[in-house]
């Protein structure tokens, strides 16, 4: 057979190298089917799909592999049409032979690519399906086929030749690329595009794989076509782009991010001589959109308007070149520059007429996705149907379908309104809000009495019950009683009574305990401290929280600036003071203040009232399933909120508590205090868990975890033999516990629901409820809100706000920490809104690496934490095991397993984790990286020719290392895609790589390969000379086609 090699064109160049990364998939299948309904010569329409092979040499054409790493379009002088005759098939089998054609994968090299199945029905009728790849028919083309099928099959000689075929435009394209005629488009696009965010950070129901997957599905609705026309008419522009406007508005409520990047696919035949063309022209824009601040939703459109007008002389520089010129980050992960996309179709769908028929359009989606989230609407009759189409490594059907609810909701709104705000309209509709906002809230329990009250009861109805072990101490409840009394008496002599704040530093004990509730019996509020700070801070802390007194044990003697008593069992030596204001103890007066840490740096003291207290130890506490059966162990620091709990709800339950002495908090003791004393519920930070030895707690039943994420193998471990894990998430602001959610292993970690008497919304930045599935920001409200911040009234009103959704004159409380719902309503984590880790543009969750890292059968213990400036931050990991494997070896696992970006640069062995008092990571406390070239699987190798020398000097200069080895590869010596083009950088100031790019980098990571590349003399392959002498006949006769058409 008789074939012909040419130049490719850049857009056919990008779709190999796509192919190339995902062989045999269907995201580039282009389908058309169609129902016949009367008279269909079957063999007429073959003869008719034959002239029109015949007619477009892209029809006929495969490609090959260049010897230069390129490739040839090779066409065939003749081929047959490629058809498939399939015979009685019932009309509901239909549409499953049509997809499973239309999904049959195309083999680029052999061809064809175009092929045709004719299905025969039982019913009399007749289906014609065809499916062409997109690298030789864009949906242009598509058209123009259709229109010349049905030209032949009336007609078997009324299809004329074609004076230009598709390898024409491609030579004539890579022209122009060769002589710098797109330089100036390359550049606008460039500078257009300089400081975008590599990534749309969409809300995924996944974490983002290593290697994407072209795997779909597809959401179908109607828009209301008419209103759409109509506002485009009003403000002289098109329905294009008040979707485009309207798509970015929803792309901004959704993710959060204000500056967005959206691709436009573009049909790229202004010319009169290419629209005849079956090929590959289509080309796509990357619009960059400001979706800042509040503009009315007309001058967006306006604005965007001009903006597509003025981009509209540079929509031909193809897409790879403006993507080499961005440079953005590169992954396999994603794609560059653009991940979500909007295309619309506003002509009327490709038809195919065929005399004496009917012929109706039938639909065959497809199961893949060229973006992570694409809009296509095109017109159907007088409709406009829309489809979001999705990758399903990332997202659910389900969140995609409300997604679509929630963008007709806001398209209204903006349709309705144009000179409203677009953050002005809802994603909501009435039912939806409803759900979001009450059903899931409605949380009402009964809760009464005063806690100090509550343990006295409990404490008459069990007085010989073990109320407090610690160390050598046990008391019973009557013991109990008996000395929070005696204290509390001597407390109330010393002034002590309602709002007054009594410090207790006393370190871990039973005298610990004791005092806080003696405290309470008092009337007073109980302030805990830790005796190991700083007596300047402790000076500072007392003096803030305006205490009346506070309580030590026997031998300090420093001066912590209020009155000191001294308590020693159930003795307390303390000085006369100054009564306080007096008064009866209710459910609004103080019970407790906390310290918490401030963003600021300096800490803020949280004011606890008796009903929240109330509220958390009789309408909570059940949730947690404490009873007067239980032993609680009292492990966490005295000042972490979390303590609260511990200590009332033993107490109200009639349950007795452990206290963990300093020393038996970590490792083997805290393993031996827990399966001596037959603890059967305790409260651990995720580390503190984790760090405990593996052997078997029989009477442990409840692991109550909170304070950070919970990693999955914290529940794998401990969530076995019917022990309850309860995810408990809450701030000090609403009384230690706002949500709660039993967690079961291999599913995935939430917060949960809102507990007994309390509110949880997700809200966007307008303090509106965001639907489900979208990122908002957790605002909680209700019987366990705190008072506020300690005589902080600027602060406490800035971050305890009106409740618009509750009763009248309440309140609530923004965390600041980020959360979205799932279809039952339980609340997962996201981090915090004002601490969001960026690397490279990347919005990273460190949690995340830490997840994949803890899952190596050698790792322990894992965290990670954020290095570097601004500029270039990079990630640190750092590992506990006995058998760690090397950086290189843990790096490249991490590879398989995570998306480039979230790869740490480097991986740190330590015997243990630093965590503060509270049990809690310290990531401040990691220790920076070495420095040095990481200990690699390959031994160290000299660089010895000269290129070899160039290269790794400027390795060591980039990378900051003493040395570098000719075989270690560039990413394990901690590079980055920011540090990988300082390097092309410099090789190319150095004169190395004139004609080098970033791929070649990427294809040749260490020294030996980049300088065994530079140093090989390349010519011009055979095929090449033989498609670029061809490429010059083309353009000669592109060249007289067009000056005879006068274009």
């Amino acid at each position: 057979m008789d074939e012909y090699a040419f130049a490719v064109s850049a857009e056919q160049q990008r779709l190999l190298v796509l192919d190339r990364l995902h062989p045999g998939s269907t995201q580039y299948h282009v389908p058309a089917a169609f129902r016949v309904v009367g008279p269909f010569d079957v063999a007429a329409f073959v003869r008719a799909l034959g002239a029109v092979v015949a007619r477009h040499e892209a029809l006929r054409t495969t490609f090959r592999p260049a010897p230069d790493g390129g490739y040839v379009q090779v066409v065939a002088a003749a081929a047959e049409p490629d058809v498939t005759v399939v015979r009685d098939v019932p009309p509901e089998g239909l549409d499953a032979v049509l997809a499973g054609q239309a999904r049959r994968p195309f083999d680029l090299a052999r061809g064809p690519l175009l092929r045709c199945t004719v299905v025969g029905t039982t019913d009399g009728g007749h289906a014609v399906l065809l499916v062409a790849h997109h690298i030789v028919c864009d949906g242009w083309s598509l058209a123009v086929l259709l229109a010349d099928l049905g030209t032949a099959y009336a007609d078997a000689d009324g299809l004329a030749p074609l004076a230009l075929q598709y390898p024409d435009y491609a030579a004539w394209q890579q022209e122009r690329l060769a002589a710098g005629d797109y330089d100036d488009a390359v550049r606008y696009w460039r500078d257009r595009l300089r400081g975008a965010p590599d990534t749309l950070a969409l809300p995924t129901d996944r974490p983002r794989p290593a290697v994407q997957s072209t795997a779909a599905d597809s959401t179908r609705f109607v828009l209301d076509g008419a209103r759409i026309a109509a506002v485009a008419r009003a403000h002289r522009t098109t329905s294009f782009t008040v979707l485009l406007a309207a798509y970015a508005v929803f792309l901004r409520r959704v993710s959060g991010q204000r500056d967005l990047v959206v691709g436009v696919p573009v049909a790229g035949r202004d010319r009169a001589d290419v629209q005849e063309l079956v090929g590959m022209l289509a080309n796509t824009l990357a619009v960059r959109v400001d979706a800042g601040g509040a503009p009315p939703f007309a001058d967006l459109v306006g604005r965007l308007g001009a903006e597509l007008a003025a981009a509209r002389p540079y929509q031909d520089a193809p897409f790879g070149a403006v993507v080499d010129a961005v440079a953005p980050c590169r992954a396999l992960s994603h794609d560059p520059l653009v991940q979500v996309a909007f295309a619309y179709d506003d002509d009327t769908e490709p038809r195919l007429e065929l005399p004496g028929a009917t012929v109706t359009r039938l639909d065959v989606p497809l199961d893949a996705a060229k973006f992570d989230l694409l809009l296509y609407v095109e017109r159907a009759g007088g409709d406009l149907v829309a489809r979001l189409i999705h990758r399903t490594d990332l997202f659910d059907p389900a969140t995609v379908r409300r997604w679509a609810d929630a963008f007709r909701v806001l398209l209204a709104g903006l349709l309705a309104d144009p000179a409203a705000p677009v953050t002005a309209p809802p994603l909501l509709d009435a039912a939806e809000y409803d759900r979001v906002v009450g059903d899931w809230n409605r949380t009402a329990a009964t809760a009464s009495g005063l806690v100090p009250d509550l343990v006295a009861e409990r404490a008459a109805a069990r007085p010989d019950a073990v109320a407090l072990v610690c160390g050598d101490t046990t008391l019973t409840y009557r013991e109990l009683m008996g000395r929070a009394d005696r204290i509390a008496e001597r407390l109330r002599a010393a002034g002590v009574g309602p709002e007054v704040p009594v410090g207790v530093c006393l370190p871990r004990s039973a005298d610990m305990a004791l005092a806080a509730l003696a405290v309470l019996r008092a009337g007073g509020a109980y302030l805990p401290l830790d005796p190991e700070q700083p007596t300047v801070r402790l000076r500072a802390l007392l003096a803030d929280a305006r205490a009346h007194l506070v309580l030590t044990a026997p031998g300090r003697t420093d001066d912590l600036g209020v009155p000191t008593g001294v308590l020693a069992g159930d003795t307390l030596d303390v000085p006369d003071v100054a009564p306080g204001p007096g008064g009866a103890v209710g459910p609004d007066t103080l019970a407790y203040l906390l310290f918490t840490s401030g963003s600021t740096g300096t800490p803020k003291a949280v004011a606890v009232c008796h009903r929240a207290l109330t509220n958390l130890t009789v309408a909570v506490r059940p949730g947690f399933g404490v009873t007067a059966d239980d032993r609680v162990l009292q492990y966490v620091s005295f000042g972490f909120d979390v303590a609260v709990s511990d200590l009332f709800f033993a107490w109200t339950a009639g349950a007795a508590l452990h206290v963990a002495t300093e020393d038996e908090r970590l490792g083997d003791a805290l393993h031996d205090r827990l399966r001596t004393d037959r603890i059967t519920y305790v409260f651990l930070p995720p580390a503190a868990g984790m760090s405990l030895p593996t052997r078997p707690l029989p009477d442990l039943r409840t692991v109550a975890v909170g304070g950070e994420p919970c990693p999955p193998e914290f529940v794998d471990r401990w969530a076995t033999d019917g022990r309850r894990v309860i995810d408990a998430y809450g701030p000090s602001e609403n009384t230690v516990y706002a949500t709660t959610e039993v967690l079961r292993p291999g599913v995935p970690v939430r917060i949960g629901r809102p507990v007994p008497n309390v509110r949880a919304y997700l809200l966007d930045e307008l303090l509106r409820p965001v639907p489900v599935g979208v990122v908002g920001e957790i605002y909680l409200a209700g019987d366990s809100l705190a008072r506020g911040y300690a005589h902080r009234p600027g602060l406490t009103a800035e971050r305890f706000v009106a409740d618009p959704f509750g009763p009248p004159g309440t309140r609530m409380y923004r965390t600041g920490d980020l959360g979205r719902y799932d279809d039952s309503g339980a609340l997962s984590y996201l981090g915090r809104s004002d601490t969001q880790v960026k690397v490279r543009g990347f919005r990273v969750e460190l949690g995340e690496i830490e997840t994949v890292l803890a899952g190596h059968p050698a790792v322990t213990a894992a965290a990670a934490t954020v290095l570097g400036d601004p500029i270039d931050r990079r990630l640190a990991a750092y590992v506990v095991g006995d058998d760690v494997p090397s950086q290189a070896e843990l790096r490249g696992w991490l590879a398989e397993r995570l998306p480039g970006y979230l790869v740490p640069d480097a991986v740190v062995r330590l015997d243990a984790l630093p965590t503060g008092r509270s049990g809690k990571l310290d990531r401040a406390a990691l220790p920076a990286p070495p420095t040095g070239r990481p200990a690699l699987a390959q031994p160290y190798a000299a660089p010895e020719t000269p290129t070899q020398q160039r290269i790794a000097a400027i390795w060591r200069r980039v990378l900051g290392l003493a040395e570098v080895g000719v075989h270690d590869t560039f990413f394990d010596l901690g590079g980055n895609s920011v540090r990988l083009l300082a390097v092309l950088t410099a090789l190319r100031e150095d004169g190395l790589a004139a004609d080098l790019g970033l791929v070649d980098l990427f294809r040749h990571p260490t020294v030996a390969a980049l300088a065994s590349r530079l140093d090989t003399a390349t010519g011009t392959p055979p095929d090449a000379d033989d498609a670029a002498r061809r490429g010059r006949d083309r353009r000669a006769r592109l060249a007289a086609a067009r000056t005879a058409k006068g274009s």
